[in-house]
């Protein structure tokens, strides 16, 4: 391959990314509804042929948006957790750590998360990347929860946790769902670490 190839394709790709940043942006800022070709495109300082040809369809738009922002968010996560450690006893200032950082620095990405979410309930394209998003969750969350089944309550209800923070982003606010996180993880370890009670068991 030439080098003027490497860098039609290193242009090709960088554009892409400027599209997917700006797609973000849009359903961070509009929600999933707004997010257009044009919108993108506008965004990304591109053309509409320019979008329209990395992501034919605005369900192929809307995936890859999701997976961008969802990658970062996955990614984000563990950072965090390679920065604490892994002894069992980091792991609720992790998941609080994290939980801040969503209304903080990765707040655009969250709420791009978050809105794709509530839109895959009437959009069934959608509800895959939903699954396959929990379930990276849940993976990581499973050997510090005890189970699966408890592992994906706990990212549900973290996730219902910053939803209710989104719409705030003081150091307070950020503070206050960090706290709150901390007491959520430390009782579902404490409940594991006590025997697992039914109302917590796995289902069978």
């Amino acid at each position: 391959m030439s080098a003027t190839s490497d860098g039609r394709l290193a242009r090709g790709e960088q554009r892409k990314t400027r599209v997917l940043d700006a797609a973000v942006q849009v359903v961070a800022q509009s929600g999933s509804g707004a997010l257009t070709h044009r919108a993108a495109a506008a965004g990304a300082g591109v053309s509409v042929a320019s979008v329209t040809y990395h992501f034919p369809s605005i369900g192929d738009l809307r995936q890859a948006m999701f997976d961008h922002a969802g990658s970062r968010v996955g990614l984000a996560f563990r950072t965090i957790i390679e920065a604490g450690g892994s002894r069992t006893g980091d792991v609720p200032e992790i998941c609080g750590t994290f939980a801040a950082s969503l209304v903080t620095e990765r707040r655009v990405d969250t709420a791009a998360v978050l809105e794709m979410i509530l839109a895959a309930g009437h959009d069934p394209s959608l509800r895959p990347l939903v699954t396959f998003f929990n379930d990276r969750l849940g993976e990581l969350l499973t050997p510090y929860t005890g189970g699966r089944f408890r592992a994906l309550t706990v990212a549900a209800a973290i996730q219902g946790l910053v939803l209710g923070h989104l719409a705030q982003s003081d150091a307070d606010t950020a503070r206050g769902l960090h706290d709150s996180v901390v007491d959520l993880v430390r009782r579902y370890r404490a409940a594991h670490d006590a025997g697992t009670p039914a109302s917590c068991s796995e289902p069978s």
